[in-house]
């Protein structure tokens, strides 16, 4: 594992396959390459690596702001692709049964209902952000529960 330095910046391009490339201030060219966040949640913007395709890292970036923008950009839209986690901006109603609980919300992709298996599938994320895990393993995100209106908070506040 490498960690970029202040002084040499990686870059990345698409090739004619649409595929990641990078170019590593060394000079090694290494194609379809794959970002992967180590910390999502908590630095989204720190600690990337880039990895091949068998998992193995090439580089780690320890800050997003030692690429030059156009290199910044692609990795951000590429992290955006790869990552799906709609974000609850509402929650409609609980429907409980059985031991599990049918949640029916509003995100930033639309209206969708999910089954939570558990309580223990909402976990806070910092001061007041939420992560809610559904039965398939479908992660959404509430950024923050002030964000939320006063019913979606009254629900949420039951399984936390």
């Amino acid at each position: 594992m490498s960690e970029t330095s202040a002084t040499a910046s990686p870059r990345l391009h698409r090739d004619a396959f649409g595929h990641l490339v990078l170019l590593t201030p060394d000079g090694r060219s290494t194609s379809d390459v794959v970002p992967v966040r180590a910390f999502p949640f908590s630095a989204p913007d720190q600690w990337i690596s880039l990895c091949d395709q068998a998992g193995r890292e090439i580089l780690c970036l320890a800050d997003l702001s030692v690429l030059d923008p156009q290199t910044r950009e692609l990795l951000q839209a590429e992290l955006a692709q790869r990552e799906f986690i709609p974000r609850i901006k509402r929650i409609l109603r609980v429907v409980e049964s059985g031991g599990s609980a049918r949640w029916f919300v509003q995100t930033d992709r639309g209206d969708t209902d999910f089954e939570l298996p558990s309580e223990d599938n909402v976990r806070r994320m910092g001061d007041d952000g939420v992560l809610v895990i559904d039965a398939h393993g479908i992660r959404y995100r509430i950024l923050s529960t002030k964000e939320l209106d006063g019913p979606s908070r009254r629900i949420l506040r039951q399984y936390l």
